[in-house]
């Protein structure tokens, strides 16, 4: 009787192009496993690799995958010196092991993948039972039916993790470099200014991008720079909002006149009106003389409202009648002031959800909103992180009188942080990593050193606080012993994973654990090591 894979599993095996790279091995040879299983009334499978690479003169043997049914164990009947002898044969078929004067059945089939090794199925049965007759040669059928999935699958997995290891021992490299202070020629170190203009790049005062949203919001900023429009410019804090609010000012008709700044935010409420619109001797007690505001100071200048949403309600409305009607009234004062000036504001909140909420004035959001810009976040354009790291390094390394470059590690490292605080945490990044790396190559534990911060932020909870040196985690006294174990191993997992951007060789030579172990504790937590990456 032929044996056929289900159309379903076929369907499954072909979705494994959204597995990552190099867990694709293992995840198709357990989608297999428990298919035979179920096809052979096996209680146990297993998956093993016998790589063509040697290491200390011999092959190494690869647990890929085990599958059990009824939650029983594999019964460890075959020591390791066999398991080379099965592997090794071009048809192992059925045979019995002998243990604890039962006879075990075992069902075997070997398969070569091509530059990579050769892979074995291997099915236990039930003690004091046999497979039927054909069995083998059903299950060689099975696996012949999805031979180039296979062959595909282990192929890019051990390539991956070849890429990994590689990586790894890069970085060894590179730590032996700093630490024994040996000179690298110039011409090694160049990979990183190679790819710094590899795609368009548009200016627009000191900002410079090829993402294709920034470069649009260039050419707007361009087209509005000699219009009197208002301005309201979007984004989280440190995408350059203020860059780009001084940018539309140079290069215009009122460049000639102040570039005044107000952080609405950073102002108390008792102060706010008088730093907006000035004051007069004896208006209030400590005021000694006359103090002239700002939109007197950038008369016939540009003035930036920085985080205008952070404005007390009554100071909106006020804001609102000096914009609609051109004067200002200073406190204290009776007379009113002409000015004229060109308003740009900008906010990392959603002003149209406060207006909703009755927090923000909706004729001062529409006056404001003459035009809407919006900053994408530095996560979002990730093309920009090789010009801005070496911008910044330059910058960082005239001011320390160095000359230093990122080791290759350092640069990944780099260029794979989501960035929460964009372009000036990135900044403080750059500048902290050559004050504080003594060689002219800055590796990545120096980068990793800077950014330890954020790291153990994004692992603090009312149950968790992480350090450099510690890892704290509370339990109920009420928890079972497993829970209590499991709540520990998953946090263990987690902190190392993050610490080392989900590079699997590094997790592994740090917790001191196989690489096999790490993926079976990865699918029994549910984490996903590509969000660390």
């Amino acid at each position: 009787m032929e044996h056929f894979l289900k159309p379903d599993l076929l369907g499954e095996l072909q979705a494994f192009e959204e597995v990552p790279s190099r867990r694709r091995g293992e995840m198709l040879a357990a989608t297999l496993l428990g298919v035979f299983l179920d096809q052979f009334g096996a209680r146990c499978g297993m998956a093993y690799l016998l790589s063509n690479s040697e290491r200390d003169g011999k092959k190494s043997l690869l647990e890929l995958a085990t599958r059990t049914t009824g939650g029983q164990r594999p019964a460890n009947s075959i020591d390791h010196q066999r398991l080379l002898e099965i592997v090794s044969e071009d048809s192992p078929g059925r045979f019995h092991v002998e243990q604890s004067s039962q006879l075990i059945p075992y069902l075997a089939c070997t398969q070569e993948i091509p530059m990579v090794g050769r892979l074995l199925f291997l099915l236990e049965g039930i003690p004091g039972s046999s497979f039927d007759a054909g069995s083998d040669s059903a299950l060689e059928q099975m696996v012949n039916q999805v031979e180039n999935e296979i062959q595909d699958a282990l192929l890019i997995s051990t390539q991956a993790q070849l890429i990994e290891e590689m990586e790894s021992r890069i970085e060894e490299f590179e730590n032996l470099v700093v630490e024994n202070e040996i000179e690298v020629p110039e011409a090694v170190a160049t990979e990183q200014e190679e790819g710094v203009d590899a795609s368009p790049t548009l200016s627009f005062g000191s900002m410079h991008s090829s993402h294709e949203v920034m470069i649009d919001l260039f050419s707007q900023a361009r087209r509005l720079r000699q219009s009197n429009l208002a301005v309201l410019i979007c984004g989280e804090t440190g995408t350059g909002k203020s860059q780009l609010a001084k940018a539309m000012h140079e290069g215009t008709e009122r460049e000639k006149f102040p570039f005044e700044v107000v952080s609405c935010g950073a102002l108390t409420p008792t102060l706010v009106e008088g730093e907006l619109f000035g004051w007069r001797k004896g208006a209030f007690s400590g005021a000694d003389e006359d103090q002239v505001g700002v939109f007197e100071r950038a008369n016939g200048g540009v003035i930036l409202l920085e985080e205008v949403g952070d404005l007390p309600m009554e100071i909106q409305q006020k804001l609102l009648r000096v914009l609609q009607e051109g004067v200002v009234r200073p406190i204290g004062g009776s007379e009113l002031v002409p000015i004229d000036v060109r308003t740009v504001a900008s906010t990392c909140q959603d002003l149209s959800e406060l207006v909703r909420e009755g927090k923000f004035r909706e004729d001062l959001y529409y006056r404001l909103a003459g035009f809407v810009m919006d900053v994408p976040p530095l996560r979002e354009r990730a093309v920009d992180l090789p010009q801005l790291i070496a911008s910044y390094l330059q910058e960082a390394s005239a001011a320390d009188a160095t000359t230093k470059k990122f080791s290759d590690s350092a640069m990944k490292e780099l260029l794979c942080h989501p960035w929460p605080g964009n372009l000036q945490q990135l900044k403080n990044v750059v500048f902290q990593a050559v004050l504080t790396s003594e060689g002219r190559i800055i590796p990545r534990k120096t980068i990793e050193n800077c950014l330890q911060e954020t790291l153990s932020e994004r692992l603090q909870g009312e149950r968790v606080q992480s350090t450099q040196e510690d890892l704290v985690l509370r339990i109920p006294a009420t928890e079972g012993f497993n829970d209590i174990i499991a709540e520990v191993e998953r946090l263990v997992l987690l902190t190392a994973l993050r610490r080392n951007r989900g590079n699997k060789s590094r997790v592994t030579k740090q917790l001191k654990i196989p690489r096999q172990t790490l993926y079976n504790k990865l699918e029994r937590y549910g984490i996903d090591e590509d969000e660390y990456k």
